[in-house]
C-alpha cells in the first residue's frame, strides 16, 4: 500500500514539475531559445502594428459605412520650417452614399492662406464628373472604365501604371487572414526560413542604453548575409510556385487591387514567380551582412524595432496605446538626387523622408478620425505634410449633386480637339501662374 501511494505521489510531483515547465515556456522567457524569443516579440510588435491599422472597432466601422452616407471632411497641410515654402492648404470635403456608390469631393486649393483654385468631383452611374476653375467652366465627364485608352487618347504614351477603372480599395481586408491560412503558412514556410537563418544568427543584449527610455531593457537580434536573403528568397519561391493553397490566398488578396485580374491566374501568378526566382538565381550576391532586425523590448513590451538595411540606411517603428504608428528613418547614405526615371524620382523622395506618424480613431462606433503626417528633410529646408480627416456616418446628407443636376461633356464621346484643349491647359498650370495674382 505504501509502495503504491508512493508511485502515486511521484507521478505526481513528476506531472506537477512537467506541468510547470509548460507554463514556466508558454507564459514566460524561461527556457526559450534567442531564435523564439526573437520571434515572439515581433510577432507581438506585428500585432500592434495591424491593431492600429484594422481592429474589431475599425472593422465594424467599415462595415457600417459601407451602407450608409457619409460625410469626410479634412485637409492637407504643406508647410516648411523656416518658411522659404509658403504654407500651401487643400482643403477636403466629401459627401455621398456608399451604398448607393455615388458622391461629391469638394476641394479647395490656398497658398500663403489665399484661396487660389477650386476642384469638383462628381460620382453617380459610374461615372466620374471633374470641373476645375482653371480648366474649364463646365464639368468633364468620362464612364469608369477602360481608362487607359482615356489616357492615350490625351497623348500619354505609358499607360501600364493607370488601371483600367477606378476601384474603391478597403485596405483592411488585406490584413484580414483567417487563424487556418496563418497556421498553414507558418507551418509551411517557417521552416525553409529555420533551415537558412537559424539560432546561431541571434543574439540577445541585456542593459541596453537607448535614447529617451530608462528602466531594465533588453534587446534581441538577427543578421542575414546578402547569400541568405537570396536563397531565402529563391527557396521560399521555389516551393510557393507549387503550392496551390498559398497561391489562391495571394490571389484573393491580389483580386482586392487588381480589378484587371493579371495576376488572380494561378497560372500567371506561377509564371510571375518562377520569373522573380530566376532573377534571384542568376544574382551575385556576398556573405557581407544585408539586413539586421533588433527588437528593443521592457518588461513584457516591445518599445522599438528597427530595421538596418545594408549598413546605408535605419528605419524604426514604433507603435503606442494610443493607436498610433511612428516610423522614422536616419543614418542614409545612399541619398543621390536623381529624377531620370520614374523609379528613381520614387527612391529621391522616399530617401527625403525622416518620419511618419500615422493615428486612428473610432468614437462611439460612427466616426473616424486619422492624423498622419509626414516629415521630410530636402537638405536647405525641412517640410511637414500633415493629412486630417474626420469621416462619419451621417443619416441625412443634404444638397449632394447627382449627374441629372449638371451638364457636362462627355470624354467617351469627346472629339479629338477637345483632348488637346485640355491637355493644353493643363499643361499651362504651373506654380508661378497659380500664384502669380498674389
Amino acid at each position: 500500500m505504501k509502495k503504491k501511494n508512493s508511485v502515486i505521489i511521484s507521478v505526481l510531483i513528476i506531472s506537477s514539475i512537467i506541468i510547470g515547465l509548460v507554463v514556466l515556456y508558454l507564459k514566460t522567457d524561461f527556457l526559450k531559445t534567442k531564435e523564439q524569443l526573437f520571434w515572439k516579440y515581433f510577432l507581438k510588435e506585428k500585432d500592434e502594428i495591424v491593431h492600429v491599422l484594422s481592429n474589431d472597432e475599425t472593422k465594424k466601422y467599415e462595415d457600417k459605412i459601407k451602407k450608409a452616407s457619409y460625410i469626410k471632411e479634412g485637409d492637407i497641410l504643406v508647410t516648411s520650417e523656416n518658411n522659404l515654402i509658403k504654407p500651401i492648404d487643400i482643403e477636403i470635403i466629401e459627401k455621398g452614399n456608399r451604398k448607393e456608390e455615388y458622391g461629391n469631393t469638394f476641394i479647395n486649393l490656398s497658398y500663403d492662406g489665399k484661396e487660389i483654385n477650386k476642384t469638383t468631383i462628381i460620382k453617380d452611374d459610374n461615372y466620374y464628373f471633374v470641373k476645375n476653375d482653371l480648366v474649364s467652366d463646365n464639368y468633364v465627364g468620362f464612364e469608369n472604365n477602360n481608362l487607359k485608352q482615356l489616357a492615350k487618347n490625351f497623348g500619354l504614351a505609358n499607360t501600364d501604371f493607370i488601371p483600367n477603372k477606378i476601384k474603391k480599395v478597403d485596405y483592411s481586408e488585406l490584413l484580414d487572414f483567417s487563424d487556418e491560412d496563418l497556421k498553414y503558412i507558418s507551418k509551411k514556410y517557417i521552416p525553409i526560413c529555420r533551415k537558412i537563418v537559424n539560432n546561431k544568427d541571434y543574439t540577445k543584449e541585456e542593459n541596453v542604453e537607448l535614447k529617451g527610455e530608462s528602466g531594465k531593457i533588453v534587446s534581441y537580434k538577427v543578421e542575414v548575409t546578402e547569400k541568405q536573403l537570396n536563397n531565402l528568397i529563391i527557396d521560399i519561391l521555389k516551393e510557393l510556385s507549387n503550392d496551390e493553397k498559398s497561391l489562391n490566398i495571394i490571389c484573393n488578396k491580389i483580386r482586392i487591387l487588381d480589378e484587371e485580374n493579371r495576376y488572380c491566374d494561378i497560372n500567371n501568378l506561377k509564371e510571375k514567380i518562377n520569373e522573380i526566382r530566376g532573377y534571384f538565381e542568376q544574382k551575385e550576391v556576398s556573405d557581407e551582412i544585408f539586413l539586421s532586425i533588433i527588437i528593443y523590448k521592457k518588461e513584457n513590451d516591445v518599445i522599438k524595432t528597427e530595421f538596418v538595411l545594408n549598413n546605408n540606411r535605419t528605419i524604426s517603428v514604433q507603435t503606442d496605446k494610443n493607436n498610433k504608428i511612428v516610423i522614422k528613418q536616419y543614418d542614409i547614405k545612399d541619398s543621390e538626387i536623381s529624377l531620370k526615371t520614374f523609379d528613381e524620382v520614387i527612391r529621391t523622395v522616399l530617401n527625403t523622408i525622416t518620419e511618419i506618424t500615422y493615428e486612428k480613431k473610432i468614437v462611439n462606433g460612427e466616426k473616424c478620425k486619422v492624423c498622419l503626417n509626414i516629415k521630410c528633410n530636402l537638405g536647405i529646408e525641412n517640410l511637414n505634410i500633415n493629412y486630417n480627416y474626420v469621416e462619419k456616418i451621417e443619416n441625412n446628407v443634404e444638397d449632394i449633386i447627382r449627374k441629372d443636376d449638371i451638364k457636362y461633356l462627355d470624354l467617351n464621346n469627346a472629339p479629338k480637339e477637345l483632348y488637346k484643349n485640355i491637355k493644353e491647359k493643363v499643361l499651362k498650370i504651373n506654380a508661378s501662374e497659380l500664384t502669380k495674382k498674389y
